[in-house]
């Protein structure tokens, strides 16, 4: 493996729509096994694709026009969630310190977790505020790796919606070519 390309392994935390030179590209982001999060690009994500499941990727350094950035080469489907949690979640408060905090309430229950610089600008100023939240648990420690508007999530389950809808779509064109050609070559036959 170079050092061009990377093989990876762990959850997906978040899938956004977003067009790049007139084609729709989804901005994958993934937190690896080691705690690293990765942001990827894909123009044909696997039908799949869902918060919170663990995949496989091998993915490539693409440096077309200037700005390095990860391609998803091949990427495969692991296992269901484990460690991720994807929840409605009302944010009351940030602690703006060393180590940023996030605090708030998501099924009954209140939540204070560390979050990375990055991911403050997502968070609305006026709180509280409800948003759907990813979080990673590894050990003891709880973290908010992603937030995502209702909008944004919304956008999300319909990307996967349509994605598998083409899907099936494609398999029925398929299926119906082959049962075209078997019954083609069955009439030549006699």
């Amino acid at each position: 493996m170079s050092g061009e390309e990377i093989e990876l392994t762990g959850y997906l935390i978040s899938i956004r729509p977003r067009t790049r030179m007139g084609l729709i590209e989804y901005e994958l982001k993934i937190m690896s096994s080691g705690g690293e999060l990765f942001t990827v690009y894909t123009l044909n994500p696997p039908s799949f694709l869902s918060p919170a499941i663990q995949v496989w990727a091998r993915i490539v350094l693409s440096r077309q026009r200037g700005v390095p950035r990860w391609i998803v080469a091949e990427m495969r489907f692991i296992g269901e969630p484990g460690a991720i949690e994807v929840a409605q979640a009302v944010i009351e408060d940030v602690s703006r310190g060393i180590y940023p905090i996030v605090s708030g309430r998501m099924s009954g229950r209140a939540f204070s977790v560390p979050v990375d610089e990055e991911l403050l600008s997502k968070i609305p100023s006026q709180l509280p505020c409800t948003l759907y939240c990813v979080f990673v648990k590894r050990g003891p420690e709880l973290r908010l790796v992603e937030v995502l508007s209702e909008r944004e999530y919304e956008l999300f389950k319909k990307t996967l919606e349509l994605v598998s809808e083409i899907e099936r779509e494609v398999a029925d064109a398929d299926e119906k070519v082959h049962r075209y050609l078997v019954e083609a070559s069955a009439l030549i036959a006699t």
